[in-house]
């Protein structure tokens, strides 16, 4: 088991069967059971009331008394109001567990539905609206506005959580890999068996037996378990059951494989079912992305109309050959088209591509080389800026490409492609994407597949928005361009 805790990487000894199971010690019994409810929190006070949003709370009420004041309420209608308000917040911290209290938009949400309803109300069985009654109304609706800053600004502090993995010894750390660079969470520690050891055996009873050890000195953390079969195993449960009392979060990840669409849960009958539901593929989303899409290729190309005359008079000043290169490309569900950027290459590079074929460093059927002899001194420049990928925007405003979507790929690589990496071509590609943004060329063949699927079923206009943002900071780094 290794853990990283308040920034600091520990390493310690994997964990064992650490003491023999006795006939009492079964799962469900009584001395189990009061090691997970004696759980330590493991926090000080000052940062329990943190958490817990209890500090934010007060900071609302005093915003709501503020707000008042200044208003202009009289006394006794702002003591009653704030009595309301204490009843709120109150009823919202009782109805929320420990870990969402301080970050939980619920009480925003509810506040704003009654004061609709009581709007609704007012409208229909009054003709007029009292002067105290439109104050009320703006005290509440500023106290929804302090209750949804507050809940911001605790994730914001608290976004990095503190995350201890629970399950097969492979399946944890493909996750633990996965979640290495983070912004929103930290794997501090990892409780893990031998991935052929089958759920429910003496030796996952005693790793999971272990999980309240660990707490014990992590301050908020939540614990994940990514084993299969997981809410079918006793002990398992047992242990997310115990994690529960204890207000200490915990998730269940019984698959890894986001090659699928989008799920939600919902319900049949008694049973809890997970619904696959395409993202976003009504009408208004992608005529949205489309219009996006062609307004920024438009406006760009006039405005670097002067940088890509620069770049084609250093292209044609350095080798013979064409400024734009043509390449067939395959696109949306297939469909070829012409893809346009400028020529990085010598003239007869496509020539050469088989006598270079041992030295391929790509992984997969893409080839490329971090050292390509068929590069110019100028198409190397441009390819470590992405200036010569410029005339795509060409191809986004004809409709063959899009600013966001998966890489461009050849015939050659689509011919190898299975069944369910061919689902990549289900969207546009485009001129950036996930795995631009995430490695570019020093990604393997598989995560890049991995991404660019991530991206197919998952995307929305606001994941397109923080790709086209991300992919400024990497075109400036440079980083991953061959």
């Amino acid at each position: 088991m290794s853990s990283a805790i308040d920034g600091r990487d520990d390493t310690v000894l994997p964990l064992r069967l650490v003491e023999p199971i006795a006939a009492e010690a079964v799962v469900g019994s009584p001395s189990v059971h009061r090691e997970f409810t004696a759980i330590p929190t493991g926090r000080s006070p000052w940062d329990a009331l943190v958490r817990q949003g209890l500090i934010g709370h007060l900071l609302v009420l005093a915003g709501t008394i503020v707000t008042g004041v200044v208003v202009g309420m009289s006394p006794g209608a702002l003591s009653l109001l704030a009595l309301a308000v204490v009843a709120w917040l109150g009823f919202s911290l009782a109805a929320l567990p420990a870990y969402e209290r301080a970050v939980s938009l619920r009480p925003a949400k509810r506040l704003v539905g009654v004061l609709a309803l009581g709007a609704l109300a007012t409208l229909v069985l009054t003709d007029a609206v009292s002067t105290q009654l439109r104050d009320a109304v703006t005290v509440l609706s500023a106290t929804a506005v302090l209750i949804v800053g507050s809940a911001v600004v605790h994730r914001a502090v608290l976004r990095r959580v503190p995350t201890l993995l629970v399950g097969p010894a492979d399946a944890v750390n493909r996750l633990a890999a996965r979640w290495e660079d983070r912004q929103d969470l930290v794997v501090v520690g990892r409780c893990t068996w031998d991935s052929t050891t089958p759920v429910g055996s003496a030796t996952v009873n005693s790793v999971v037996r272990d999980v309240p050890k660990l707490l014990r000195t992590v301050r908020g953390a939540r614990v994940v378990i990514t084993a299969d079969q997981a809410l079918s195993d006793p002990s398992l449960r047992h242990l997310a059951w115990g994690l529960q009392r204890a207000e200490i979060e915990c998730l269940v990840l019984t698959d890894m494989n986001d090659y699928v669409e989008f799920v939600r849960p919902t319900r049949i009958g008694d049973q809890l079912a997970l619904a696959l539901d395409p993202p976003n593929s009504h009408l208004v989303s992608q005529a949205i992305k489309s219009f996006f899409d062609r307004s920024f290729a438009a406006v760009a190309l006039v405005l670097g109309a002067p940088l890509m005359a620069l770049v084609a008079l250093a292209i044609r000043f350095d080798s013979k050959g064409p400024v734009i290169y043509r390449q067939e490309r395959t696109g949306r569900d297939g469909v070829p088209f012409n893809i346009y950027k400028f020529r990085t290459m010598v003239e007869d590079a496509d020539q050469r591509v088989d006598e270079l074929r041992e030295l391929n460093e790509a992984a997969g059927p893409l080839f490329k080389m971090t050292q390509d002899p068929r590069v110019t001194r100028v198409g190397r420049i441009l390819r470590q800026t992405s200036l010569d990928e410029l005339p795509q925007l060409f191809n986004v405003l004809l409709g063959d490409m899009a600013l966001v979507g998966p890489r461009p790929a050849l015939e050659s690589e689509t011919s190898q492609y299975s069944q369910w990496v061919w689902r990549r071509l289900h969207v546009k590609p485009g001129m950036t994407g996930l795995w631009q943004v995430s490695g570019r060329s020093n990604l393997s063949w598989d995560e890049s597949i991995r991404l660019d699927l991530m991206y197919v079923n998952n995307w929305n206009l606001r994941m397109d928005f923080a790709i086209l943002f991300r992919t400024v900071g990497v075109v400036l780094n440079r980083k991953g361009a061959w």
